[in-house]
């Protein structure tokens, strides 16, 4: 399955078209491949909407761009809008028609809503869910998004009927008005970086992932596109930046089948190290959220990697490579067995 990655743009709410046209282009460029749009926004002006909406999905197209549209009964369907979200309102028999009306756009289901009473129906209906995918709110009123266990349940629904889940995670750079206080779908990505809480999306199951608010910096979209589908990328302080860095930046590692108390061990790790001179750095106690690599003190485990879960003594066969920074090791309990991963040095910590 590939992991999409979507931004989103408002038109009628104030930017201009012409810098909307601008973000689209950067984000495309960098890697985005789809645009959430939203029809029903209180505060629209309906006749700048009006005359930016259309130019606005014809770049998309152009730039071969999925572009999703919250949707109002009874409201035109613009002819360039690829996926119809659904949100109040349509019965599943309206649905049904829908899907028969329009059989190449994808009906996109609202995920933090639905029930399975209301998946039952739409199947009864006659909906093909093979062209369904469904798409969590965004929460612009603090405090009201929902949470990981809510989301999880919703996410695992949906999963039983094979819908793809998407979510949105909040920009710190740029927040949409009129609160201006962030666009995530759960509570606790509200104040937390694009990089992290789509990296926590994606390791809860979403499918596709969108920066909810439309002022994005260069760097969150970079950071958003730099994922990888069914890849954990993990930052790592070090001390100072040695060859070695460059081996654990280049590698993917995987997580072994059974889960130790103490520690995440990897099930490759001896192999990607296998003929690599590993210098003995000077030993010291290991904290939680510390990668260590065994040296040749070790004997037959020298070049297994691990990540501590907790307070480890010190031990000169061990090597303390750098420590995953505290913001970020919440992220460490999705690596359960069988999980891949991949490491992003940067020189921060000091002794």
């Amino acid at each position: 399955m590939t992991l999409h990655k979507g931004i989103s743009l408002y038109p009628g709410l104030g930017m201009p078209l012409d810098e909307m046209l601008r973000r689209l282009d950067e984000a495309a460029g960098l890697g985005v491949d789809r645009l959430f749009l939203s029809f029903h926004i209180p505060e629209t002006d309906p006749a700048a909407f009006d005359r930016q909406v259309a130019p606005l999905l014809s770049r998309a197209r152009e730039l071969g761009l999925a572009t999703v549209g919250d949707l109002v009964p009874g409201k035109p369907v613009p002819a360039d809008l690829t996926s119809l979200r659904l949100d109040d309102g349509f019965t599943p028999e309206a649905v049904a028609a829908l899907q028969r009306d329009y059989p190449d756009r994808t009906l996109v289901l609202n995920a933090s809503a639905v029930t399975e009473d209301q998946l039952e129906a739409l199947q009864k209906a006659g909906v093909d869910f093979a062209k369904v995918e469904a798409l969590h709110n965004f929460y612009p009123h603090p405090h009201t998004g929902i949470s990981v266990p809510y989301f999880l349940k919703q996410n695992a629904l949906l999963r039983q009927y094979g819908i793809p889940v998407g979510a949105f995670v909040a920009s710190q750079a740029g927040k949409r008005g009129p609160l201006q206080e962030g666009l995530p779908t759960l509570e606790q990505d509200r104040h937390r970086s694009v990089s992290i809480g789509a990296r926590q999306l994606a390791a809860l199951g979403a499918g596709t992932l969108y920066i909810g608010d439309d002022g994005p910096s260069r760097e969150e979209l970079q950071a958003l596109c730099r994922l990888e589908e069914g890849v954990l990328e993990l930052t790592l302080e070090v001390f100072q930046w040695r060859p070695y860095h460059d081996i654990l930046a280049t590698h993917v590692y995987e997580t072994r089948p059974e889960e130790a108390e103490e520690v995440i061990r990897t099930a490759n790790s001896r192999a990607l190290w296998k003929g690599v001179d590993i210098p003995e750095i000077p030993f010291r106690r290991c904290h939680p959220g510390d990668v260590t690599l065994d040296n040749d003190r070790y004997g037959r485990y020298a070049g297994e990697l691990e990540i501590c879960k907790t307070e480890l003594p010190a031990d000169k066969r061990v090597d303390v490579l750098g420590r995953i920074p505290a913001e970020e090791q919440f992220l460490l309990q999705y690596l359960t067995g069988g999980k891949k991963f991949r490491f992003r040095p940067v020189a921060r910590l000091t002794r």
